[in-house]
Order: structure tokens, then C-alpha cells, then sequence
């Protein structure tokens, strides 16, 4: 079975080939190589998976890649991922995230091929900070119903300020479900193959900076709560996705699935720098960052039997010790 991955050569993008790889799946990689580590994934894969089918490509390519090769399958994984990029460039943001899903979307209906969209939790917007938390020593947490419960798909993705980055991964994903894929409101996923920036991928970006003796900064106090995922995890489920959307595609076509680690798998900045001996600096927040965000995994669970398997502490000291070994290379 033919399917085409966008974005392949990125953090989730790598992971997903060569899980697919592994199952037999005849995979087109395609990526415009734009990010910093895309170069050495893409190395890793070519040296992992003799033949890769590698294509270089921009988004504004992707439709036509679609049309020519006529996959079966889509994993839409290519983004803008960063809130400041957005902000500082909202246009190219737009281009990216929303009109670029919007064709993917589109010319992967036209040869009816469904897609599977890695979209965000910042969809929900500013909706989240405005549920009631507590502060305890080290870090915030909802209170009320949804403290260890978590955000579900149910709440309101209608809020009067999302940031740019929100707002197209939001117009990408309901282009992508009301072309029949499903969407994937990622919290923060790590593991392997992972070259994070301050704005995405914080867990790597701050392994990366205590790694080269770089300081690391914390914009607010610290508190910021996030449910973590591991990338083992991640793949797990988009090929339990995918195997539904080949066997059973009515049952969850144009569904969004909220995806995170859960209150189990939950950390602070400060709980991370504490674990990994860091002494932050500390600067103004920014606008917009959420104090708490971690997901109800529920709805995935019941459709897919999926739960979160890798142990957090476990997750975390394999993410250190690959970029350890990968710190030279970029």
C-alpha cells in the first residue's frame, strides 16, 4: 500500500516512516528540508531504509506530488510549528498551515486518499486560560473537575485570541476533516530524532542548550504545566489510525482526537530543570502561553484501545542520552 508522508523528514515525520517501513508500507517521503535536523534525519532514514523514496519538496508542490503518485494514504505532517514565526510572519504562517492543508486536503479527496493531520492544542486558544487552577510549590494545575481529567474535544475551540500558529493549524485542520481525514491535537511530544526550538519541542531545546553549556530560559515562573508524549507512543496510535481509515473509514472520518500523555505523564519547567540539574533564567511571560495543558485522552482510548505506554521518567533519560549522542551533528 502506497502512502505518502509531508513533512517526513521532521521529528514525527522520521518516527512514522520507519514505522510504516517496518509494516510494509510502500512510502513516499517528501520534505522541504527547511528545518534545522531535517538533514540528518533525512541521513538516518537513507542509512535505515535502503531505496527511501525521498522527494524535496515545498507545500505549495504537495498537491501535485499527490496527483502523480496517487497514494493511498496521507499522513499530513508539514508545518510552520513555531507561535513567534507566526506572529512575526503571519502571512507565510497562513500559507503553510492553512492553505497548504487546505490542497492537501483537497487533492487528497480528489483521489480519495484520506489524511491524517498533526494539528495542536493551541486550537483551543485563549478558552484554556480561562478555566480556574491552583498554584502548588512547582507547578499549576486545573482545579475542579477537570484537575487530573484534563482538557477533552469537547471544549470550545471559540475564543477571541488564538495567535496566528492557532488560527491556520485550526483552518488546516477543518479543511482536513471536512475532506473526510481525521485531526490530531498533539500536546508536546519528545523521543528521538528530535531537534527542538524554544518554541516547539521544549524538552529537546532544553536537552540541546544543558548538552552545549547554553543557558536556558524560562519565560514566566516556571510553573507551566504540559502533558508529555513519547514518539513510540505517537506511532502507535497514527497506525491504529490508519488501519481504521483503511477497513472502516466512516467510523472516523472528520474526527479530531485530542492526543498528550495525560495527568500521568505531566511536568513543569522547574520539575524538568530540577531533574536534569539546570539553573534557568527566568524572563517575562509571553502572551498567550497556557499555565496548564494536559489532555483527556478518553475519546482515543475508546476508538482505538489506546492509552499512553512509555514510562515518563524512562521517555525523558532516552531523549537525553540521543541527543547526547547527536549534539555534535547539528
Amino acid at each position: 500500500m502506497k502512502v505518502l508522508v509531508t513533512g517526513g523528514a521532521g521529528f514525527v515525520g522520521t518516527n512514522t516512516v520507519i514505522a510504516l517501513t517496518k509494516r510494509g508500507y510502500d512510502v513516499i517521503v517528501a520534505d522541504s528540508l527547511t528545518r534545522r535536523g531535517s538533514e540528518v534525519n533525512l541521513r538516518y532514514l537513507q542509512e535505515t531504509i535502503p531505496n527511501l523514496d525521498f522527494r524535496q519538496s515545498e507545500i505549495e508542490d504537495m498537491a501535485s506530488l499527490i496527483f502523480k503518485e496517487k497514494p493511498e494514504l496521507v499522513f499530513h505532517f508539514a508545518a510552520q510549528v513555531a507561535v513567534t514565526s507566526s506572529v512575526a510572519s503571519p502571512l507565510r504562517d497562513f500559507k503553510i498551515n492553512a492553505e497548504g492543508s487546505f490542497l492537501v486536503a483537497r487533492a487528497a479527496a480528489d483521489i480519495d486518499a484520506p489524511v491524517i493531520y498533526t494539528s495542536t492544542n493551541k486550537v483551543f486558544g485563549d478558552n484554556v486560560n480561562k478555566l480556574p487552577i491552583v498554584e502548588q510549590e512547582t507547578r499549576y494545575d486545573f482545579d475542579g473537575e477537570l484537575q487530573q481529567r484534563g482538557i477533552d474535544e469537547k471544549v470550545s475551540i471559540d475564543a477571541n485570541h488564538h495567535t496566528p500558529y492557532g488560527i491556520s493549524k485550526l483552518v488546516g485542520e477543518m479543511y482536513v476533516r471536512e475532506f473526510g481525514g481525521i485531526a490530531n491535537r498533539c500536546s508536546c511530544m519528545y523521543g528521538p530524532n528530535q531537534f527542538g526550538i524554544v518554541d516547539q519541542g521544549w524538552l529537546s531545546h532544553i536537552a540541546f542548550n544543558k548538552l552545549r553549556n547554553r543557558p536556558t530560559t524560562i519565560y514566566g515562573d516556571g510553573k507551566q504545566v504540559r502533558d508529555i508524549l513519547h514518539v513510540n507512543d505517537v506511532t502507535r496510535l497514527l497506525l491504529s489510525q490508519a488501519d481504521m481509515l483503511i477497513t472502516d473509514r466512516s467510523r472516523i472520518a472528520g474526527e479530531a482526537f485530542n492526543v498528550g500523555g495525560g495527568f500521568q505523564n505531566t511536568i513543569s519547567l522547574l520539575e524538568l530543570c530540577s531533574l536534569w540539574g539546570i539553573e534557568p533564567e527566568f524572563e517575562e511571560w509571553r502572551p498567550a502561553d497556557q499555565k496548564v495543558f494536559y489532555c483527556d485522552t478518553s475519546k482515543a482510548k475508546s476508538v482505538f484501545d489506546w492509552t499512553p505506554e512509555v514510562d515518563m521518567q524512562q521517555g525523558l533519560a532516552e531523549l537525553y542520552e540521543w541527543t547526547a549522542s547527536t549534539v555534535a551533528a547539528v
